[in-house]
């Protein structure tokens, strides 16, 4: 057992990067979780946290139990930690923000579907006034995407509203109501829309992560229909594609169907009550610098944009 009488001086000699890395380590309570995120090794981690404790002359950890659990001694370490780094992050923006407002970098993260369309609209309106900015986007899963903003990895996202919001702060952005997609030939594609009596007699493709599929199961459970899905995957991609084969129809989110449209299929309203709502994800507690609040901007004026090619024209059909 370390010895717990800790020097005044080894508390004042822990680096920022040192108290990030015990932050992480509190905050997964797994070193291997931890290192994950930080995108170091396992080991290193685990040095790094022996460190502290020898400057501290505090044990921080537990060891003698299964799960890494914090010590009274860590859990109050973690707390002063947390709020160290967190005020240094916001310290460095205001800085690099006073110095060159126009060069910097932001990393952002958002579901695959919103990358190949709206954030494409966002960056070209971005980089008009950003032109040297560099921005690191990543195409991940909604529950990832709100996990990587709580966890600071990126700076902001653009997902499904999540279940367990936390730390974050959500706002609204886009109704994104669901397509029929089925192969240009068949009798389907003729109508102007399709309902769930359209779908009866046709075998039903149900693609999307868990979270889309359950969109679709509870509205065919409102509107009293019972699903029996022929196929039932992950990706959207992999739906399309067994759409182009001839093997049945499938229910996607809108921002998919120039997707489908590209794979020479057919894509029609939906007419039933589906969709789903897609939210920019924030810490309530993190400050974000002015090119990164325009980039949010961006997206907002990029995501009216979408809305308004959607809306019904006179004749019933949407733009293109």
């Amino acid at each position: 057992m370390i010895d717990s009488k800790a020097e005044t001086g080894a508390c004042t000699n822990l680096t920022i990067r040192q108290l990030e890395v015990f932050a992480m380590a509190s905050r997964c309570a797994s070193f291997s979780a931890a290192a994950r995120r930080l995108g170091i090794s396992q080991p290193s981690l685990s040095a790094t946290v022996a460190k502290i404790e020898q400057q501290l002359g505090l044990s921080l950890f537990d060891r003698s139990s299964r799960s890494l659990r914090l010590t009274v001694q860590g859990e109050r370490l973690a707390v002063v930690a947390e709020d160290l780094v967190r005020n240094f992050e916001h310290a460095m923006r205001g800085i690099g923000d006073a110095a060159n407002t126009h060069r910097g970098s932001t990393s952002l993260a958002v579901v695959p579907s919103v990358a190949s369309g709206l954030a494409a609209q966002a960056l070209t309106l971005f980089y008009r006034d950003y032109p040297d900015f560099q921005v690191s986007l990543h195409d991940i899963p909604s529950a990832k995407a709100a996990a990587w903003v709580q966890d600071r990895v990126v700076d902001f996202g653009v997902a499904a509203r999540p279940t367990e919001p936390g730390d974050l702060v959500t706002e609204s952005l886009l109704h994104d109501p669901f397509v029929v997609v089925c192969r240009p030939e068949s009798a389907l594609a003729a109508r102007k829309s399709a309902g769930w009596g359209d779908l009866a007699d046709v075998p039903l493709i149900l693609g999307g992560t868990g979270r889309l599929q359950r969109d679709v199961e509870h509205a065919a459970l409102q509107a009293g229909v019972t699903l029996r899905p022929r196929f039932v995957v992950e990706q959207i991609r992999t739906a399309l594609a067994l759409v182009g084969a001839g093997l049945g129809v499938t229910l996607v989110p809108r921002l998919h169907r120039e997707e489908a449209l590209q794979a020479g299929l057919a894509a029609l309203p939906a007419r039933m009550p589906l969709a789903r709502e897609l939210v920019i994800v924030r810490r309530a507690d993190r400050v974000l610098s002015a090119p990164v609040e325009h980039l949010i901007e961006c997206f907002r004026r990029a995501a009216l944009s979408v809305a308004a090619d959607a809306a019904p024209r006179r004749g019933g059909s949407p733009r293109r």
